[in-house]
């Protein structure tokens, strides 16, 4: 079932106009934001730019790379919080405008035991890890605009004398009869209905000259649950598992206004559909997430010289719920509000997300580490599931729409001598999935961090990272796309207590 009067809103098909135009592509929007990762598990991990699969000797192994639990020889605790503030420049018909949103969530919560061996090592771990956050935000203005309250009727041409009911136009009293906005007119042709031979041509005086506004707002995230292990299965080479449960939700909360700023449209009679100024749509989607992957690792290393690591993340069999309703508001110069309540309704499929291989090694320098990190996935491997004809069918376009990508992670720490402390860099390039996309569209972020012991056994760890792209998505009238520059900043704390 389609989203209706969430279609064209909600489309945020980040990075092509190509996806933007189909009515469904607020689908393939959500499969991309439910299938990629966010910036990780850890402050650690997130200062040295996120390259850790080859490092991956802390709690957050059991994110990176499992195999790297395996050099833990002490119990850990971990506990994490991030902060997220979102900007937005949105740039429509030349006109630019910014919207800001935050968010703030538990990133970390877990536990590492090392097992009693007679030689190498065997360590579990579980916890909890915040994969991704979907906090955004758009707004816009638009001072002299073409209504779209002219596509609001059940059916632009002719409406049927029996479903006035559904011309939304007509039950926000922005269309009537009465008053010479629309004629009944007799049909030679009946529409195939013999019991309508006359039918109303709907008609509203509210055409153009309208000022629109458009605010979205997106937040919730997605969460992993896991459990894991590793153990060495030779002489510096450890083998690992993760398992994981996800879990999370999405909010999708859009608001369109048009108003008669320029006083075009007015009328001193309650029931004249010029006595208007301004209408809201008002959207609402709400998704409930679940499903389970698996992380396979492997860790090559000497221990004061090099490390190597690889990793394959197998695809989540994500479950999607979603419910969402539109709301019609129309206030008049004169008189009451009007309100046209939400019809709720629910849909449900499950997105298959592509396997993710990953490559990362780390070089040892005294108090110096050098990391590197490489992620493949091959995004037309998407797949959706269980979901009606419509959904379905989107899967013979993926492999149009998306590519193949390589996201590239480096990272550095030194250790200040003889204090402890450690100070942090890196730098993460993730390629846009889609194709045709110029370079503008990948993601880059900087990042920085700092380690700081506090005792022999504790460490306090923050981390900021600054990303920046560029997006595309639709608007509401779906006249021309909307151009957003997007810069996010990234805050994370971790506190770590070996036992």
């Amino acid at each position: 079932m389609k989203r209706i009067g969430v279609v064209i809103a909600a489309i945020s098909c980040l990075f092509t106009q190509l996806a933007a135009q189909s009515a469904n592509s607020v689908y393939v929007s959500d499969a991309i934001r439910f299938s990629t990762p966010g910036l990780g598990s850890g402050a650690r991990s997130l200062g040295m730019g996120d390259a850790y699969t080859g490092v991956a000797n802390d709690y957050s192994a059991l994110y990176w790379n499992p195999a790297g639990l395996a050099q833990l020889q002490y119990g850990e605790f971990s506990f994490g919080l991030s902060y997220l503030n979102y900007k937005d420049q949105s740039t429509y018909y030349g006109l630019s405008q910014s919207q800001a949103n935050n968010s703030t969530t538990l990133n970390t919560l877990g536990l590492v035991f090392p097992a009693p061996v007679k030689r190498g090592s065997l360590v579990f771990a579980f916890g909890f890890n915040r994969e991704s956050n979907y906090t955004t935000g758009m707004s816009l203005t638009h001072p002299d605009a073409n209504s779209v309250i002219q596509s609001l009727a059940y059916d632009r041409d002719t409406v049927l004398a029996d479903d006035l009911g559904n011309n939304i136009a007509w039950r926000l009293f922005l269309a009537d009869t009465t008053l010479g906005s629309g004629h009944w007119r007799h049909f030679i042709n009946n529409n195939n209905r013999p019991d309508s031979a006359f039918a109303y041509t709907w008609d509203s005086p509210i055409k153009d000259r309208v000022t629109q506004l458009e605010k979205v707002l997106e937040g919730g995230g997605l969460n992993d649950w896991s459990v894991g292990g590793a153990m060495d299965i030779a002489r510096n080479l450890s083998l690992g598992i993760t398992l994981t449960y996800q879990s999370g939700s999405y909010k999708y909360d859009g608001k369109y206004t048009e108003r008669d700023d320029q006083n075009v449209y007015h009328s001193t009679q309650i029931d004249d559909p010029r006595n208007f100024a301004s209408m809201e749509i008002a959207d609402l989607v709400e998704s409930d997430l679940s499903g389970v992957n698996a992380r396979v690792g492997l860790l090559f290393r000497d221990p004061d010289r090099y490390r190597f690591g690889v990793s394959i993340k197998t695809p989540t069999i994500l479950h999607v719920k979603e419910t969402f309703g539109t709301t019609y508001t129309s206030t008049p110069d004169f008189g009451d509000q009007v309100t046209v309540p939400p019809d709720n309704l629910s849909n449900e499929y499950d997105l298959v997300t592509p396997w993710v291989f990953s490559a990362g090694g780390s070089l040892i320098l005294s108090d110096l580490v050098l990391s590197a990190d490489v992620d493949y996935t091959d995004w037309t491997q998407l797949e959706f599931r269980d979901a009606n004809p419509d959904i379905i069918a989107l899967n013979q376009d993926i492999s149009d729409i998306f590519r193949a990508t390589a996201n590239v992670r480096v990272g550095a720490e030194y250790a200040i001598p003889p204090s402890g402390v450690r100070v942090r860099g890196g730098f993460m390039y993730n390629t846009s999935p889609f194709q045709g996309d110029p370079s503008s569209f990948d993601q880059k972020y900087f990042t920085v961090g700092l380690g700081i012991p506090l005792s022999e056994f504790t460490m306090f760890d923050l981390a900021y990272a600054h990303g920046w792209y560029d997006t595309i998505r639709g608007s509401y009238d779906g006249t021309a796309p909307i151009n957003e520059t997007v810069h996010t900043n990234n805050f994370l704390g971790t506190l770590s207590v070996r036992f």
